[in-house]
């Protein structure tokens, strides 16, 4: 099923002629060869393989001008100045601020001459980690990260979102065994780029009062820079620059449709009502989270609605969305389909509450399907709790949390 979904994702026309078929045409003589004999690494180095080749042939003159002007900034860093507040010539068109957190000076200073290296080696590095889960029985991420070609263009585009992608699924991979620690790397993510702000709010009420207090901690420490040195004000003025940016044209959102239906109908005041709806959405649906799986729903929504029902958007947005939906979605397609549950039987910890054991269901005498082999991937090392619930976003918790609070059915 992996090796389908990426051919239909190969075959583009956007990609270079002999690049498109090569892809194309490898995926499908491994499809072919997956239906005959028993795969476990070829599928994986092929579809490795086919991401970078799409990547590089897609390398070129960067289509965004976020690296001209995070290089721009790092540049005003290194002389001594306040990167913030200033209109950067090197933009198109010409003016455009740097709205980014400083993390992201830092994080592009080894390369400040071309910040795209460092994000077509941050696309390098989840393709080899989803490779590894692909070996292990999860192979549906890797095939939609490695060939989507929304993924790939903005990994080569001079975008910076990639990057932001690892640090949100870095942090919430993390908060799967110490929450405080996650909270702590989401902060330094909305440091990078402040739209990680999304999974916030669901975060710190699913985790508590240590992860607020990470969070708010490294907040301090990511942000010190502009609280300490250049003043919260001149990063503001970037942030307002920024946003008269976005109003020149709409472009990948809710009101580029309105336009498209009738020029001038979208009114500009959707840039900021967006904020106003998805944060309604985030904080409402916090106060419904009961796992980790939620708070991945929860913020992703809410991000969705930030970064597309306004007056501006993009398609490279997908790229901070696209590695935390790609770690999860094969265990979400098992949670949610009978036959795979029951060929895996358990539903992964990551669907409840840290630190509560899962209840075993009683034994029942309902006969597993003759058609379903009690292991399709002999090789998979599915990170689960045997014989819980599979069901999308729930899990059973039994006893008392730490804290003293009562437990909860985590969904």
């Amino acid at each position: 099923m992996a090796l389908g979904i990426a051919l239909v994702l190969a075959v583009q026309p956007i990609w270079r002629d002999s690049v498109a078929v090569g892809v194309a045409g490898v995926i499908a003589l491994t499809l072919v060869a997956a239906a005959r004999w028993q795969l476990r690494w070829l599928p994986v180095v092929v579809l490795v393989a086919c991401g970078v080749q799409l990547r590089l042939a897609a390398l070129g003159p960067p289509a965004s001008d976020v690296s001209a002007v995070t290089s721009g900034a790092i540049q005003v860093l290194m002389s001594g100045g306040d990167p913030y507040g200033l209109g950067y010539l090197v933009s198109r068109p010409a003016g455009a601020a740097f709205p980014y957190g400083p993390v992201a000076l830092l994080w592009y200073l080894p390369t400040w001459w071309d910040p795209t290296l460092i994000e077509l080696a941050v696309s390098g590095v989840l393709l080899g980690w989803l490779g590894i889960r692909a070996a292990r029985g999860r192979p549906l991420g890797l095939a939609i990260f490695a060939v989507a070609p929304p993924l790939v263009l903005a990994a080569v585009d001079g975008s910076n979102d990639t990057t932001a992608g690892l640090m949100i699924l870095a942090a919430l991979a993390l908060a799967v065994r110490r929450p405080a620690l996650g909270a702590g790397v989401l902060a330094v993510a909305v440091a990078f780029k402040p739209y990680a702000i999304a999974w916030v709010p669901a975060l710190l009420v699913w985790a508590g009062w240590p992860a607020v207090l990470a969070f708010v901690g490294a907040s301090i420490v990511a942000w010190g820079p502009v609280l300490f040195l250049w003043g919260p004000s001149s990063y503001l003025k970037s942030l307002a620059m920024a946003q008269e940016t976005h109003l020149r044209s709409s472009y990948w959102s809710v009101a580029a449709v309105l336009d498209g239906i009738a020029p001038g109908l979208a009114p500009r005041a959707l840039e900021s009502i967006r904020y106003l709806i998805s944060g309604a959405v985030a904080v409402v649906g916090a106060l419904r989270v009961r796992s980790l799986d939620g708070v991945i729903v929860v913020g992703a929504i809410a991000f969705v609605l930030a970064q597309f029902t306004g007056y501006f958007g993009s398609y490279v947005y997908l790229a901070a969305l696209a590695p935390l939906l790609c770690w999860r979605v094969d265990d979400w397609l098992r949670m949610g389909l009978p036959e795979l549950s029951r060929a895996y039987g358990a539903v992964p910890e990551i669907g409840r509450r840290l630190g509560r054991p899962v209840a075993a269901p009683r034994p029942t005498t309902t006969a597993r399907a003759p058609h379903v082999p009690a292991h399709p991937f002999p090789h998979a090392q599915p990170q689960m709790q045997p014989h819980a619930p599979a069901r999308l976003l729930q899990g059973v918790q039994t006893g008392r949390p730490r804290s003293g609070r009562p437990s909860r059915t985590a969904g």
